[in-house]
């Protein structure tokens, strides 16, 4: 019995290793410029060449292209050089890399017998920040989940809904799924809000679940749902206080209608996720203290130039690198610098004043 218990114990350490490690990728973040607050934008499926096919096609300019810092992020996950949404999301929000499929869990430890991965959300939460997450997505989307819950499987939408419901998040916007239950979110201190009517009676410091079921990402809904753009410049009056807030924006049908090779509906999508940005762009101009981040988790079609012509090439991701944009801070990344997915939030962190250990392991419960 000693020895099997001794053997476990090594076992329990050397994961634990393991897991650290992950954790603590060596990276200068000392010199950061300092915000207060933050909104991350993810544009799922995003590449370079959405944007670039979308201004040609339509002949418009993108206000996320007068952003000061462009730089690209690479986005493989822990078991492929093509990452899904899942994996992507939990690299963006907790700064690791895992598995395709998993949300805010170890590659290593998915069944968080070990520890479970602190996420940028949960920081900034632990340090009095209000904070965010709106999406065009369902609430247990993968990249709304990974900022929301830790799961080893993103169609684990009853954990991921029990999560969300029992999180100190202030406000978590967008469609609603079959698992989730109004008098329960209302138990646990949401308001329940499902039209846009009722979005905009929502009071600064309020906290609230939408539970809309529309086209969120069309620059019109025709609904009486709001926009990507509307709900973001919402939220962000809501999260507004004294102590800072964290944001986290996702326009997710840029990668919805890649998958299906729909040029025209994805460039819809983009321009309503270009004026999300430019919605979190005006506050921050006006503010002077908050940091505006867009990127993608992935690329998705594989859009190539060929010909005199952009055109889809695959109906699912690619390993593309995609862009890294940034408003408020003149060292985030250099101009041109390609980093890896996982260093966005301990960037994030860093520009808030966080030290990079705060994402370190957290017991499982």
């Amino acid at each position: 019995m000693f020895k099997l218990t001794s053997i476990l114990a090594a076992v329990s350490m050397l994961i634990s290793g393991i897991l650290s490690c992950t954790q603590l990728l060596p990276y200068d973040t000392d010199g950061r410029d300092q915000v207060e607050n933050v909104i991350l934008l993810i544009g799922d499926g995003m590449g370079e060449n959405h944007l670039e096919w979308t201004k040609d096609e339509l002949g418009i300019d993108l206000v996320m292209d007068d952003m000061p810092l462009r730089g690209y992020s690479k986005t493989k996950s822990a078991n492929s050089p093509i990452t899904d949404s899942a994996a992507g999301g939990t690299a963006l929000s907790s700064g690791i890399r895992t598995g395709n499929n998993y949300v805010g869990v170890y590659f290593a430890d998915p069944l968080q017998t070990y520890s479970t991965p602190t996420n940028i959300t949960e920081i900034c939460e632990s340090h009095g920040m209000r904070t965010g997450v709106i999406t065009t997505d369902l609430t247990t989307g993968a990249t709304p989940s990974a900022f929301s819950a830790h799961t080893n499987d993103r169609g684990n939408n009853d954990k991921i809904i029990a999560q969300q419901m029992a999180s100190d998040i202030d406000i978590i916007w967008g469609n609603t799924d079959e698992d989730f239950n109004a008098a329960t979110a209302e138990a646990n201190g949401f308001t329940v809000i499902d039209s846009e009517a009722e979005m905009d009676a929502l009071r600064n410091g309020s906290k609230s679940f939408a539970a809309f079921n529309s086209s969120l990402w069309r620059t019109e809904t025709g609904t009486d749902d709001p926009t990507l753009s509307e709900m973001t410049e919402k939220a962000i009056e809501i999260l507004d206080n004294d102590e800072g807030f964290f944001l986290m924006v996702e326009g997710a049908h840029i990668d919805k209608h890649s998958h299906s090779n729909d040029e025209k509906n994805m460039m819809i999508a983009v321009q309503e996720f270009d004026r999300a940005i430019e919605k979190a762009l005006d506050f921050a101009k006006k503010d002077g203290n908050t940091l505006v981040v867009v990127t993608a988790d992935h690329e998705t079609g594989k859009i190539v130039y060929r010909n005199g012509e952009y055109k889809y090439t695959r109906g699912n991701h690619s390993a593309t690198d995609v862009p890294l944009l940034v408003y408020g801070s003149s060292n985030f990344i250099d101009n041109g610098e390609a980093v890896n997915n996982y260093m966005v939030p301990r960037l994030i962190a860093a520009s808030l004043g966080f030290e990079q250990s705060e994402f370190r392991n957290v017991q499982a419960d």
